[in-house]
């Protein structure tokens, strides 16, 4: 071999290292993010039915289920930058404190920016980037306290996402229209409400905290997550379908809710907390939908550990997911692409998002946004690497 051909193959053997991400990297939790970003990308612009005999019928799981992923694995990255299964303590925890209080500021700036594009598109990154400051006072608990506050804001929190901007509304208070109700609004009447989303966190979080080479965890992950999604869809078809069905019950909540002055006045149905559809913030959905996303994370820990060159381009995505979520972004403005009577756009992003991602990581290794991110987050709370060192199977760089 020549001296050439051997630093070509070194080239290619370094930089095929690259785009498998590392020693430092979780495979399955970088396939997890991807499958969430590439899901919005559908539920955003992609043309979907009830009908599960049918392609659009499967992309319709999209809806709901892929922020829901979203903010799972925002859990999850949240624990393993603070230590996996042996959170930090000391000056490292407050140092990774820091650096996320940082990066929460530069996703409020990031998506003040997206938001003035004025696309018809909910964006996420601005309630994400609250869940990381919410979720600082429990980076140190353990995996079960942190199911347990899971399970509790998934059973306490839609019902007061459901009453209480009602029960504010009837109390003569004002709901949240500037930026002085940002707080009210994040919390309980916006798009994403943290007093029910925290319970995917925290969801994320325990999981996080385990050891993700665990085979019993991922099996785990799946049939529970699956058990559970089934069971919800089941209960609430079985509810909402002896009062009149999903449209009858969402009709009455939304009348009842415009209703302003008498407490005496109708309430929201009860039922309400059955239904289980995206963007219903009810416990059904929480649990069903939540379980859901802990199914694909499950399947996707199993899949990275066996086909990490195989699905090295869905990898690539989820690993500069803040990158990809942007230029979604930016092209939906660019091209005006929701309501689009196909799903050939969403094709084009899909299949370009993944060889741009797939390039940029083998030529260059993390993302733009990401890097970006990282270096400032690190020059405002620098300190000894070795202090940041993480167990095997954490991941420094979510």
């Amino acid at each position: 071999m020549t001296a050439g051909t051997a630093t070509r193959a070194g080239w290619v053997r370094r930089h095929g290292a690259q785009l498998l991400g590392g020693p430092d990297r979780v495979t399955g939790v970088d396939l997890a993010r991807g499958i969430a970003v590439l899901g919005m990308f559908t539920a955003h612009v992609g043309v979907t039915s009830a009908d599960l005999g049918t392609l659009p019928g499967w992309l319709s799981l999209a809806h709901g289920r892929s922020s829901i992923l979203f903010a799972l694995v925002a859990g999850v990255s949240l624990a393993l930058v603070t230590g996996g299964p042996r959170p930090l303590e000391g000056d490292a925890l407050v140092r990774a404190r820091a650096r996320l209080l940082v990066r929460a500021v530069l996703l409020l700036a990031l998506v003040a920016l997206l938001d003035l594009l004025g696309t018809r598109v909910f964006l996420i990154l601005g309630s994400y980037a609250c869940y990381f400051v919410l979720a600082l006072p429990f980076l140190r608990w353990p995996p079960r306290r942190l199911a347990a506050a899971a399970a509790v804001v998934a059973v306490v929190g839609p019902p007061v996402a459901l009453w209480g901007p009602v029960v504010l509304a009837r109390a003569g208070l004002r709901l949240p229209q500037d930026g002085s109700g940002a707080v009210t609004d994040f919390v309980l009447t916006g798009h994403y409400p943290a007093i029910v989303w925290m319970a995917y966190v925290f969801a994320g979080m325990a999981v996080g905290r385990c050891d993700l080479r665990s085979d019993r965890l991922r099996t785990g992950l799946v049939l529970g997550g699956l058990a559970a999604a089934s069971l919800c869809g089941i209960l609430s078809g079985l509810v909402v379908g002896a009062v009149g069905g999903q449209a009858a019950v969402e009709r009455q909540a939304e009348s009842a809710s415009l209703t302003a002055g008498a407490w005496s006045a109708p309430w929201p149905t009860t039922t309400y907390l059955f239904l289980s559809g995206p963007h219903h913030d009810t416990t059904l959905e929480a649990v069903g939908s939540g379980g859901f996303g802990l199914a694909v994370l499950g399947l996707c820990l199993h899949a990275g550990r066996v086909g990490a060159r195989v699905l090295a381009p869905l990898a690539a995505v989820g690993s500069m997911a803040l990158t990809v979520y942007s230029l979604q972004i930016v092209a939906i403005w660019r091209w005006d692409l929701v309501g689009s009577e196909t799903n050939g756009p969403l094709a084009v992003m899909v299949l370009v998002t993944l060889l741009l991602a797939t390039a940029w990581r083998f030529l260059l290794g993390r993302g733009p946004l990401e890097r970006l991110f990282a270096g400032v987050s690190a020059r405002t709370a620098p300190g000894r690497r070795a202090a940041l060192t993480l167990p095997p199977g954490a991941a420094p760089r979510p």
